[in-house]
């Protein structure tokens, strides 16, 4: 599947952001003016049945690797995967063939006890704005409406039982291409375990002290210290 796509900025560097689950393009407006001021036309990407994406009958890890690769040209400068989008770019990278890769706090190892759903009450009904504001603490309100609409397109298949199967996913060693790991403190879903043999097979790692998941949204000052080097 081709998903849909806009692009920000100029500069000669190629760049694509990759978002996580219930989220669309839109969640990096921040992110993108810092990425761009590095030289980079940055390359916003809806998975699918998210944002302006066609909808699907299945919404596995294989299929999200599927699409960036229908999707995006291969030899980016950079590609960037967050959460879910982390889950996509590790199964894809290797098509695609990036000279850097990074990852934000990717979901490469689910808790098993978590369920995903949308933030909606009995009727299905997405909470207003000031419901979201209390479900997002530290979200900017800018960052709380761009969350609000995106919900409002997320296809609510993605959480129809069953809930999306998500096996735990481990990195190859060596890594495909050069690989950034950059996680919240503590990470959601990169076990230590996991995140000692990425590092011993190649992958550098870096923590950002007391970051949160959404480490993009809440964590931007320390997460582009987190990259320095590798933009």
């Amino acid at each position: 599947m081709r998903l849909a796509t806009r692009s920000v900025g100029d500069g000669p560097k190629r760049a694509a952001l990759v978002h996580g689950i219930f989220g669309d393009g839109g969640v990096w407006f921040e992110f993108v003016p810092w990425l761009a001021a590095h030289g980079y036309t940055v390359t916003l990407v809806d998975l699918r049945g998210h944002g302006a994406s066609d909808r699907a009958s299945s919404y596995l890890t294989e299929d999200l690797a599927d699409d960036l690769v229908d999707t995006l040209p291969a030899g980016m400068d950079l590609l960037v995967g967050h959460s879910l989008g982390g889950r996509a770019v590790l199964d894809a990278v290797e098509r695609l063939g990036p000279r850097r890769a990074v990852y934000l706090d990717p979901g490469w190892t689910v808790p098993r006890d978590f369920v995903f759903a949308l933030p909606s009450d009995e009727s299905g009904r997405i909470p207003d704005v000031d419901e979201l504001a209390a479900i997002l603490p530290g979200y900017s309100r800018t960052h709380v409406e761009n969350a609000h609409r995106a919900l409002q397109l997320v296809d609510p298949a993605w959480v129809a039982a069953p809930n999306p199967v998500v096996p735990d996913i481990e990195p190859p060693t060596p890594p495909a291409v050069p690989s950034l790991l950059v996680l919240a403190d503590p990470a959601v879903a990169v076990t230590p375990a996991l995140q000692r043999r990425a590092w011993a097979g190649g992958y550098e790692v870096r923590v950002v002290p007391r970051g949160r998941h959404d480490l993009h949204i809440l964590n931007l000052e320390a997460t582009s210290r987190a990259l320095d080097g590798w933009v």
